[in-house]
């Protein structure tokens, strides 16, 4: 399997992972979330989140 291909399906588990058990670092822990969440709202944010799971998952599909 390619090195590209394990680090997306990584990312694409920690942002599952995120959007399911609501890990700080992805909620208060960073500025920039703080300031997403004000954006987009909690529910839009979970959705953000769970676009980008998809889309690296894709990636890692496709670099396999």
């Amino acid at each position: 399997m390619n090195t590209w291909a394990i680090v997306f399906f990584l990312l694409a588990v920690l942002y599952l992972v995120a959007y399911f058990v609501e890990i700080p670092f992805f909620y208060e822990g960073n500025p920039k979330t703080k300031f997403m969440i004000d954006k987009l709202g909690k529910k839009g944010y979970k959705l953000l989140l769970l676009i980008f799971a998809g889309i690296f998952l894709v990636l890692a599909f496709l670099f396999k």
